[in-house]
């Protein structure tokens, strides 16, 4: 689910931990580092660091379609 009220951000996910947060943009930032701990909060920027542009293309598309639905009411 994309909260498009917000600045592009993802929340992080597994091994049992409680899901984390990081901002995409104006940079790579932790909002909330769950469970996580420094290396592995490090980890996880480098991999949002590699897909980035994936990520924000995506959230870019998904907003769109949300507010061209939006209009259709």
């Amino acid at each position: 689910m994309f909260d498009c009220q917000e600045r592009r951000h993802a929340h992080v996910r597994g091994n049992g931990k409680s899901g984390a947060k990081f901002w995409l943009d104006p940079q790579i930032e932790v909002a909330s580092p769950g469970r996580y701990n420094a290396r592995e909060v490090r980890q996880i920027e480098r991999i949002i660091k590699d897909n980035l542009g994936k990520m924000v293309a995506k959230w870019d598309e998904e907003c769109a379609r949300v507010e061209a639905e939006g209009t259709k009411r």
